[in-house]
């Protein structure tokens, strides 16, 4: 059986932290279809209304509908800097084109999680996301784990944005 691939968006929130630069991480719900229990950004399907503003700008509208939906931080579109487009490969349950951007969240207000897709929040430093996963403590999807390693080379906010900005975004797709 064939899947049908939707598009979608997802978005890295990054701080300040006292010992640098750190990510929002969530925990999706183990009852969903696609990675349950995996520790991922908040993002989801590009839906129609994200198309209000035009095609170009819907994953941005739904990487910042989706962080504010299961987090509550409230993100500037127009402030997203892309990094990467991956596809999930064949043989999964869902499949997606995703965007993956990332947004400074200094100052977007304290997270709050909806309990339906995003059951549990970390803020962690690169690094330690990733030493997580490796131990075992936190289960990582490659993207995010993709993500979390060129993140982790920065020491903070504006030279991660900075750098994306300047970067060509690199697509991952199986059917390439």
């Amino acid at each position: 059986m064939t899947v049908a691939v939707q598009p979608a968006a997802t978005v890295a929130p990054l701080r300040d932290g006292a010992h640098g630069l750190e990510v929002l991480l969530l925990q999706r719900s183990p009852a969903l279809v696609f990675a349950p229990g995996a520790w991922v950004f908040p993002g989801g399907r590009v839906d129609a209304a994200d198309h209000h503003r035009g095609a170009d700008l819907a994953p941005r509208l739904a990487a910042v509908r989706e962080a504010a939906e299961e987090a509550g931080l409230l993100l500037d579109p127009d402030a997203l800097v892309e990094v990467a487009h991956w596809t999930t490969p064949p043989g999964q349950p869902r499949r997606y084109a995703t965007w993956f951007f990332v947004a400074d969240a200094n100052g977007c207000g304290g997270v709050r999680i909806d309990d339906v897709e995003a059951v549990d929040y970390r803020w962690l430093r690169p690094a330690d996301a990733l030493d997580a996963g490796w131990r075992g403590q936190l289960h990582l999807i490659r993207p995010t784990v993709a993500t979390l390693q060129q993140l982790q080379e920065f020491a903070d906010v504006a030279t991660a944005l900075a750098a994306f900005a300047g970067r060509a975004m690199p697509y991952h797709s199986p059917d390439r």
